[in-house]
């Protein structure tokens, strides 16, 4: 079972100042140009001991893949500069972005990781590639056109075309369907990057824009290549955005192992940032998503992304009603203002911790980064004295609730039953043949005393706090909970 951790190597730590070349263009604002991150920054955290002071098991990188070294325009208005910092403009098949370093160090990163029992999953493209990369310049034919039939540029038509759209004019989209040999060819690659760098899977990019052809191949060759003959298992999870039927459908035995569960973060979100938003929209939503996935499902479950705006810029108010998320980040990029804001949270790490699924923390969650629209919630990363008080004291409490999630079995493979749901409380039991945790959480501003009545089959003695290591005993089932405002707590229950 993972919890994984998301990072942009650009965004990351900077370990190597040789190689921070960022791209010389007057018209590129420093967000979205090179920022210095990279796979040396990566290893020194390794070796510092962050990950394993997070406790997480699994880090998900952005592509390392090479990128251009210019900057280009982006489609929509008005039109602003980018670098590939982020890394989706695959320039070559197999060479390394020498900003961030090279094969060999890229290779020592994987097997450190390794060593401290973390899995690396690589951001894979198999959607496009850039108009700078040899596939483009040599096989025409592995495209699609970038000007439909009635004269349209096929640009951005999500759902409309959405196995040939392209995102960006420079970013030629492959179409599969056409070309058997794009599909060997990229298939293929996907297997070079495991066999070459010893990674253990893929994240991979806009699933929803890529033919189910190149997914069941890509999944018919690792378990033919690796899988099997290695015993190796290799975990693939999508990015899909769209409905539960869609999503659903590129997970199964012959595709992947999950996606992330966007429809499930749509409701968690507004809930956890809003106090009006009752608990039992958030609940039904879960109970459709099991219906859906099974219980004890290997969905990814986040709470920001490299694509979303940081949910700290919701909860702390400075993205409400008529804000544009991503003139805001460009303009006025927000700060954290109220303390409550940690605590929201902090809930819903909680919340996000203990339920079915896999956890996914971004990068700068663990402490209440905030950011408005890409590229301001790809800020720099920050540790140690550059974090305020009330962010080390944030970091301290997170580190110890994903600790909680990796130690205790139920959390990760235990069944789900919602004990409460209404506008404040949000409480459920999660248990399997070891132990039963219970979880409450408020999001309210005041103070809740609750007696939560536990099943007499239960045949539980006692109740004992995992964040502060306090038992209490129990009279007739009953746990006697106290529940500060926006605050929450995971019980063991014993007998």
């Amino acid at each position: 079972t993972s919890i994984i951790y998301s990072l942009m190597v650009d965004r990351f730590n900077d370990g190597d100042k040789t190689n921070d070349i960022p791209v010389v263009n007057p018209n590129i604002k420093p967000q979205a140009n090179y920022n210095g991150g990279d796979i040396q920054g990566l290893i020194n955290k390794i070796n510092d001991g962050y990950f394993d002071s997070l406790h997480i098991n699994t880090i998900w990188i952005t592509p390392v893949v090479d990128n251009p070294d210019s900057a280009f325009q982006e489609f929509p208005e008005p039109h602003r500069w980018f670098s590939g910092y982020h890394g989706y403009w695959p320039v070559h098949p197999t060479n390394i972005e020498e900003k961030f370093g090279t094969l060999e160090l890229f290779k020592k990163f994987t097997s450190l990781a390794h060593q401290h029992n973390i899995r690396i999953l690589l951001d894979y493209v198999a959607h496009h590639v850039h108009i700078d990369h040899p596939f483009w310049k040599e096989h025409r034919e592995w495209f699609g056109s970038l000007v439909l039939p009635d004269g349209r540029k096929n640009l951005r038509l999500w759902d409309e075309q959405r196995l040939t759209t392209w995102f960006e004019p420079y970013m030629p989209s492959f179409d599969y369907s056409k070309s058997k040999e794009a599909v060997e060819v990229m298939t293929d690659n996907a297997l070079w990057w495991l066999n070459e760098t010893g990674i253990d899977g893929f994240r991979h990019d806009a699933v929803k824009h890529v033919h189910n052809l190149f997914w069941r191949r890509l999944t018919e060759k690792i378990k033919t290549n690796i899988e099997i003959p290695k015993h190796k298992k290799v975990y693939q999870i999508g990015e899909t955005f769209g409905s539960f039927d869609l999503i659903k459908s590129y997970v199964n035995n012959g595709q992947l192992d999950a996606q992330f569960n966007f429809n499930l973060y749509d409701a968690a979100f507004p809930v956890f940032a809003d106090t009006t938003i009752p608990f039992s929209v958030l609940n039904n939503q879960l109970q459709k998503s099991f219906t859906v996935y099974g219980t004890n499902n290997v969905m990814g479950n986040i709470m920001d992304s490299h694509d979303k705006n940081r949910f700290m810029a919701y909860a702390d108010g400075a993205l409400d009603g008529d804000v544009n998320p991503t003139e805001l980040g460009w303009n006025n990029p927000p700060v954290v203002k109220k303390a409550s804001s940690y605590n929201k949270l902090k809930n819903y790490l909680t919340y996000l911790l203990t339920i079915p699924g896999l956890p996914v923390i971004y990068y700068g969650d663990e402490f209440g980064m905030t950011g408005a629209a890409d590229p301001d919630n790809r800020r720099m990363m920050r540790f140690g004295n550059e974090l305020s008080d009330i962010e080390k004291q944030t970091l301290a409490d997170v580190q110890k609730l994903v600790n909680i999630r990796k130690l205790h079995s139920a959390l990760n493979f235990g069944d789900f039953q919602t004990v409460t749901a209404n506008k404040d409380l949000f409480i459920y039991i999660r248990s399997d043949f070891n132990e039963r945790i219970l979880v409450v959480i408020n999001k309210s501003f005041s103070k809740k005393d609750i007696q939560v009545s536990v099943p007499e089959y239960y045949k539980i003695k006692a109740a004992k706090d995992l964040l502060t290591g306090k038992t209490i005993n129990l009279s007739n089932n009953t746990v006697d909970v106290s529940a500060d405002g926006l605050n929450c707590k995971i019980y063991q229950l014993t007998k």
